[in-house]
């Protein structure tokens, strides 16, 4: 048994003893996560949706020197 599913067991036993009203409480706490995760995914989608059409930019050089504080 891997350890993600362990702790998922554990948190499961842990939610079967709450009282309803805990649970309810719980169900918030679990969907700021949930929130976090996907805007992650959504982001990162994004960034590859402009790489994928800017791709055929041209690359401008610079010089680093040109911002390196005086």
């Amino acid at each position: 048994m891997t350890t993600g599913t362990s702790e998922r067991q554990d948190l499961h036993q842990a939610v079967d003893t709450l009282s309803e009203s805990a649970v309810g409480k719980l169900a918030n706490y679990i969907d700021f996560p949930r929130y976090e995760e996907r805007m992650e995914e959504l982001e990162e989608a994004e960034d590859i949706a402009y790489i994928e059409a800017h791709e055929d930019d041209p690359i401008v050089p610079f010089d680093l020197k040109d911002f390196d504080a005086e």
